[in-house]
């Protein structure tokens, strides 16, 4: 069975590779043409400050979010009030076992090296009273776009029920009724999400992990902002980063299945009648040597008598949770990637088509409404490439020890927040000719090692 981790998430890209925080004491700050006295933020966990694969108050106070909230209070927002998580831990949506599910992960040393392992949640966290009409952040771990419109939608996410309103509100309806002067909006990271994390398993349509339909989501995103703007707020809107450049699936490498001789030799012999029948069919053979090689994948498209499988390429990606699956009882009876824990080259085409689809509304949606659009996308590709040095500290998208992303490989830390943050501000300060001053990225957390 699939475990679902309800994430998401997703980034920016007008920051110069080398950047220096200003201090307000620089110059004068100044709303421009925008009114911030009453701020909300409407999203998925991003928003919500998911972190670390957990919800907990340590992410709620460095979302960016909260972050870009703290900052806008220098130009006339009165408050920032959050659905505190009111445990002294936090809650994911992993099940460990029956009624167990994770908590935050931290790094522990296992057999030998680091690794992210996840602590014991605390369940009742589902269940806390968070309701509040001073609320501001309609943040939803694991929310799709269509999500945010349906009624009753706290009965089927428990992140959600905390501080939804009514059992048959929807977050829309809730985030309405705060009566914005100013938002952000940064949704659909799991409209495309929920179907990579599940491996491609999924399709086009309404499932938890298919893709949303660019029909659905396009008269969605309309209904999100024709209700924010109705009385007049005005906000800024982000688009979705593309899978490739985030973590959770760049740091498997496709060919790091080591093996000594005898095991190749093994498989060699094992593969034999399948390299024959691969051969008359015009495909790739199997081959193995002692040392690394590419992992064996399971791909619908290779024909059944085939076993459904081949080996893995430089354009396939294994997902972070292939990692331990390969140290497995399941795999070392039979060395081969499940479909959930692997997207493959047409996988990654249907996901990068619906990212280009959704991100071209979005902008068009921005430009329609008049908001600052915040350029998710081509921040994450900057952070994958170049990166970024910011008061001499170089940050990059690189899982751990990159400064951006925390243990989940999909959520950021603290600082990956806080220049989230800044890339919001600077959208916002050029859309309404404001000066917001920038969040100081050395004020916020990083992974913690042991």
């Amino acid at each position: 069975m699939k475990r679902y981790i309800y994430k998401y998430a997703f980034l920016l890209g007008v920051i110069a590779l080398w950047s220096c925080e200003p201090n307000t004491d620089d110059f004068s700050p100044s709303k421009g043409s925008a009114d911030f006295s009453k701020f909300i933020a409407i999203g998925d966990s991003y928003t919500a400050g998911y972190t670390d694969g957990a919800l907990g108050r340590r992410g709620q106070e460095e979302g960016f979010s909260a972050i870009l909230g703290k900052q806008l209070m220098h130009v006339g927002s009165d408050s920032y009030n959050q659905p505190w998580v009111q445990s002294e831990s936090s809650v994911g949506s992993t099940q460990l076992q029956p009624g167990v599910y994770n908590g935050y992960y931290e790094l522990s040393i296992v057999d030998g090296s680091l690794s992210p392992v996840p602590t014991i949640g605390d369940a009742a966290i589902y269940a806390e009273d968070a309701i509040s009409v001073d609320n501001q952040n309609f943040g939803v771990p694991g929310a799709k776009i269509t999500h945010l419109v349906t009624a009753g939608y706290s009965q089927l996410n428990p992140f959600f029920g905390r501080f939804a309103s009514s059992d048959m509100t929807h977050v829309l309806g809730d985030a309405a009724n705060a009566n914005p002067t100013f938002f952000s909006c940064w949704l659909a990271g799991n409209d495309v999400l929920a179907y990579a994390l599940a491996g491609g398993v999924g399709s086009i349509g309404n499932g938890v992990t298919d893709i949303t339909d660019v029909a659905d989501y396009e008269s969605a995103m309309g209904a999100v902002l024709n209700v924010l703007t109705s009385k007049g707020a005005k906000g800024v809107i982000g688009n979705i980063p593309d899978v490739s450049s985030i973590p959770f699936f760049t740091t498997v490498p496709y060919n790091a299945f080591v093996i000594d001789a005898a095991t190749a030799a093994a498989l060699n012999q094992n593969y034999e009648a399948y390299n024959a029948g691969a051969e008359a069919m015009g495909l790739p053979k199997m081959e193995f040597v002692e040392g690394a090689n590419a992992f064996i994948i399971h791909d619908a498209s290779i024909p059944a008598q085939l076993g459904s499988r081949r080996q893995a390429t430089a354009n396939d990606r294994l997902l972070l949770t292939a990692k331990s699956y390969a140290g497995s009882d399941d795999f070392k009876a039979d060395p081969i990637i499940i479909d959930n824990y692997v997207l493959t080259a047409d996988e990654l085409t249907m996901i990068s088509t619906a990212t280009d689809a959704f991100n071209a509304i979005n902008k068009t949606m921005a430009e329609g409404f008049d908001l600052a659009f915040f350029d998710a996308n081509a921040l994450m590709a900057q952070l994958n490439t170049t990166g970024l040095v910011i008061d001499g500290n170089h940050y990059k998208s690189t899982f751990v020890s990159g400064g951006v992303f925390s243990l989940d490989g999909i959520h950021t830390t603290g600082r990956g927040s806080a220049i989230i943050a800044n890339a919001f501000i600077d959208a916002i300060n050029a859309k309404y000719d404001a000066a917001i001053p920038r969040a100081n990225i050395n004020d916020y957390d990083m992974v913690e090692f042991p």
